[in-house]
């Protein structure tokens, strides 16, 4: 193989490793990302579990208020 060419391949091979080196970088940016993303919607289904407990402690209180009313017939 002659001088030239090694060296021509060798760019190229630079520019491969440099293009790995970049997606590597952004594989990295991209799992942070995801991360942080994960966090949101964990603490997104934590409040939509907590309203749906207050609903269900809003109907309790409501059945017993029409039940001491004598309206427990209403439906909700």
């Amino acid at each position: 193989m002659t001088d030239e060419r090694a060296d021509l391949m060798l760019e190229i091979l630079k520019g491969i490793q440099s293009d790995v080196a970049a997606i590597k970088r952004e594989q990295v940016s991209q799992g942070i990302r995801l991360l942080a993303l994960e966090d949101h919607i964990r603490g997104l289904v934590g409040t939509i579990y907590g309203i749906q407990s207050d609903i269900a402690d809003l109907k309790m209180r409501v059945d017993r208020i029409e039940k001491r009313l004598g309206l427990t017939g209403t439906e909700h």
